[in-house]
């Protein structure tokens, strides 16, 4: 068939889509020189009328389906090919998920990109165009190589984007002086109000319409602004003429808006014109917090953890375990069907439910599966949480095709936000898990054809609270709400470190609250674990999963994982896996603990191994961490210097400074220069480090006769103010009075004192 003779038939055509779809597929197959369905007679891989069960509940039929390349769906002559979309999103889990959703009329085609991981694209094709031999070239690619219509845009660049767009504009409203949180959550704002135009949560075109006006006009903004969020706020509320839903949920709790300039404005047009309707909520979080939270500004460039490192402790702590439940269920539902086979024919008893059989299996499962909580104590910008959520809605949605299958009624999906909690104690974090969270809700539920939630379209997520997560005001450890599974990936701070940082007094406390269960000299992360650990004890939770650098294997931080083994299990771990922490890559280990009743299979990197001990290791079944210590060895080694903070030398500068004549005092820089080895030089290549070492009994006005290593000391150390509560490692014996060693105390960083 010719594009003239195609263009000339159905251009004519007045007949239904009933009538006549089926008529015009075949014919465009002639014309694009692809197969029909009738190229396969079993129609396993590409037929008419594919039965499908819908995400929302009942069975349908997909007009024409053809595995991992197109769900297409017909309509009459002017027909919504919006619905007929719809209508695919929620075929398409029972369509293996194609990647191209085709909706079709007998005057244009519409083919839409469905890939998980790319923005979705729309391309819209009339009659006319078909005389076009690239754009017949692109739509025979639907049947031969649907990759020809990947995006080239991941969600990810486009949150990357967006977020670069929108850091801008917090450094202009801080640099004029408003709050940082006000501005953090006036640009939290903005970016929903531009996700939910996208989504047509908001009347169409009203966003825009508010800015195109007050680029004119940057003084109306505010006032315009308020008039929005105002609305948004309260339940029945207008703009003009155009009802608009009510949002609140803690993000549209007032009207408060910010002072825009135009070039604020043409910023913020510039964001509008990405796609935010894609937007990736697994980075969402990090990306906007780095933008928004003042502290965080250096690390606009840094990378970010990518939702594989996270599933690594999602899939053993949440999904797994609950889809043996379900597996378990399922058998029960066919179990009780089978039964109700044999017995059919048979008067039921008085009283008895004359429900399909294996309704109450499958009731008990959902209701278990909706009052499942997972929390993250840590939980940052939301990133775990929203993967979890994620988790959580994906195991309903298995369940609910696979018991249509087996003939039970379909259901509402009812697992939301609510199922996930959080605690993390920076506000702008706090905030950007809600949202996150909520659009990644309100996402998924768009890309099955369901309706987005109302009245109002966020409820307040409380749940997400915004406190420290270790200590309470009281000084007492703080308490976890109860949950079914904690995952999450806490801060990381050496032990070294946490005075500097977290100051005395807080580090007191946290030790005093702590005393008797984590070491003093721990990392900070391995409270969040001893925290997880006594919730486990208590029955408080069932399965957990955390991150922390890979130190914990050993020394002082070992001492948690050995109280989580003799507890517990420890089910699964990665012993040493690159991570992404504020920038700066680091080795982590990911551990996931469980009850002894409740273990299964133990998996270490990746392996089935008997058991895993508490230093990460077991595939050979020898416990190092039991090791004891041998008499004969007493006396025969002992800890060297303790390094106070990076002040290494590079080997040449040492070697540069050992040549030079002695100082003004006699004595050559050897006095105070020292070849620096660890446990990395000895087992891998030398890294040629030296350190400079002016001793415990040495005074400053002494140092200071070594000049070029006190010069150096003093560019890195000399500037940072007064002394501060660092206390070195002390490696011999002799006075320490606090006048002879406070010049040494200025900077955490100054040189070894051995």
């Amino acid at each position: 068939m010719t594009p003239e003779q195609f263009i000339a038939k159905w251009q004519a055509s007045t007949r239904s889509e009933a009538a006549a779809s089926k008529e015009h597929f075949l014919d465009l197959c002639a014309l694009l020189g692809v197969d029909t369905p009738n190229s396969d007679p079993t129609g396993t891989a590409y037929a008419f009328e594919k039965g499908v069960q819908k995400a929302s509940g009942g069975a349908g039929w997909a007009d024409v389906w053809k595995r991992g390349c197109f769900g297409w769906e017909y309509k009459s002559r002017g027909g919504d090919l919006e619905a007929a979309h719809d209508q695919l999103l929620r075929y398409a889990g029972a369509l293996e998920n194609p990647p191209l959703l085709i909706s079709s009329d007998m005057d244009r085609i519409i083919v839409r990109t469905n890939w998980t991981n790319a923005v979705t694209e729309r391309h819209e094709f009339g009659l006319a165009d078909l005389r076009d031999p690239i754009v017949r070239a692109h739509l025979a690619a639907c049947w031969t190589n649907p990759d020809h219509w990947r995006p080239a845009t991941t969600r990810q660049a486009l949150t990357e984007k967006a977020a670069g767009e929108f850091a801008e504009l917090a450094k202009r409203l801080r640099e004029r002086d408003h709050d940082p949180q006000a501005v953090a959550h006036f640009v939290n704002r903005l970016v929903f109000c531009l996700f939910a135009d996208d989504v047509a949560l908001l009347p169409a075109g009203l966003f825009e319409e508010m800015l195109t006006t007050t680029k004119r006009n940057p003084a109306e903004f505010p006032t315009l602004a308020r008039e929005l969020f105002g609305a948004m706020a309260e339940r029945g509320g207008r703009i003009g003429f155009k009802p608009v839903q009510w949002f609140n949920g803690g993000l549209f709790d007032d009207d408060a808006a910010l002072p825009l300039t135009a070039e604020d404005i043409a910023l913020v047009e510039r964001a509008a014109a990405l796609d935010w309707a894609e937007i990736d909520p697994s980075v969402l979080g990090t990306l906007f917090e780095r933008g928004l939270d003042p502290d965080k500004r250096s690390q606009l460039g840094a990378h970010y953890t990518d939702r594989e490192k996270i599933e690594k402790l999602i899939d053993p702590v949440i999904r797994r375990p609950l889809l043996a439940e379900w597996q378990a269920t399922k058998a029960r539902i066919e179990a009780a069907q089978a039964k109700a086979t044999e017995t059919k024919g048979r008067k039921p008893r008085a009283g008895k439910s004359r429900q399909p059989p294996g309704t109450a299996e499958l009731r008990t499962f959902l209701d278990r599966l909706r009052a499942f909580r997972v929390l993250d104590p840590a939980c940052g910008s939301g990133n775990f949480l929203y993967l979890a959520l994620r988790a959580l809605k994906d195991l309903e949605h298995q369940a609910m095709v696979e018991a249509e299958t087996l003939g039970l009624q379909p259901e509402f999906r009812q697992v939301g936000p609510e199922s996930v909690l959080g605690i993390e104690i920076s506000p702008y974090a706090a905030e950007l898990a809600r949202v996150s969270v909520w659009i990644g809700h309100i996402q998924r539920a768009r890309r099955h054809g369901l309706p987005p939630p109302s009245d109002p379209v966020l409820r307040k997520l409380d749940t997400i609270e915004c406190r420290d997560a270790v200590l309470a005001p009281d000084g007492t450890a703080a308490a976890w709400p109860k949950a079914d599974a904690i995952v999450g990936n806490p801060p990381f701070l050496g032990g070294k470190m946490m005075r500097r940082v977290l100051g005395d007094a807080y580090c007191d406390s946290l030790f005093a609250a702590y005393a008797g269960r984590v070491p003093a000299e721990a990392d900070l992360v391995c409270y969040w674990f001893e925290a997880a650990r006594a919730a486990l004890d208590r029955g408080d939770v069932d399965r957990v999963g955390l991150v922390a650098t890979n130190s914990i294997r050993g020394g002082a931080n070992r001492i948690v994982l050995d109280r989580i083994e003799r507890a517990g299990v420890i089910t699964e771990a990665w012993s040493d896996e690159a991570w992404t922490v504020e920038g700066a890559a680091v080795r982590v280990s990911l551990v996931c603990f469980t009850t002894a009743a409740l273990a299964g299979p133990r998996w270490l990197d990746g392996a089935v191994v008997e058991r895993i001990h508490a230093d990460l290791t077991g595939a050979d079944g020898i416990d190092l961490t039991r090791a004891a210590v041998l008499a004969e060895n007493r006396g025969v080694a002992f800890m060297g210097d303790t390094k106070g903070g990076a002040f290494d030398v590079p080997g040449d500068r040492a070697r540069s400074w050992l040549a030079l004549p002695s100082n003004a005092n006699g004595r050559p820089n050897a006095d105070v220069l020292r070849p620096w080895a660890n446990g990395m030089d000895v087992t891998r290549r030398p890294s040629d480090t030296w350190i400079i070492d002016f001793g415990w009994t040495m005074s400053e006005a002494e140092a200071a006769f070594y000049a070029a290593p006190f010069a150096m000391w003093r560019s890195m150390c000399g500037l940072c103010g007064p002394a501060t509560s660092a206390k070195p490692t002390r490696a011999t014996g002799g006075d320490t009075s606090s006048r002879d060693r406070a010049w040494r105390k200025r900077c955490v960083r100054s040189a070894a004192l051995s």
